[in-house]
């Protein structure tokens, strides 16, 4: 890579890094009023924590509708007849 190439990266690079903190873009996140700013902490602080709360009932519901069905498979009967290898009446 020859010097010229280089140099106008470098250059691209520090305009790119620079250059939005120097226009503020965004009128609101730079805004002086702490209730805005409070409003956009609150704000993301809500989008994180809902996806993680639906993955969490998500996970519930599953653990407990799972309990639910498999509660009836390891159930003994009291109906059933106790199995003897020996011979009962009925045999001899």
């Amino acid at each position: 890579m020859n010097r010229s190439r280089w140099i106008a990266g470098v250059v691209a690079c520090a305009l790119g890094t620079l250059w939005p903190a120097l226009s503020q873009a965004c009128p609101f996140c730079f805004s002086g009023s702490p209730r805005v700013r409070m409003a956009f902490f609150v704000t993301t602080i809500f989008m994180s924590l809902v996806p993680l709360g639906m993955i969490g009932a998500g996970v519930v519901w599953l653990f407990r509708s799972g309990q639910v069905s498999l509660l009836d498979d390891f159930e003994v009967s009291d109906f059933s007849e106790p199995k003897s290898d020996a011979p009962g009446p009925a045999a001899r």
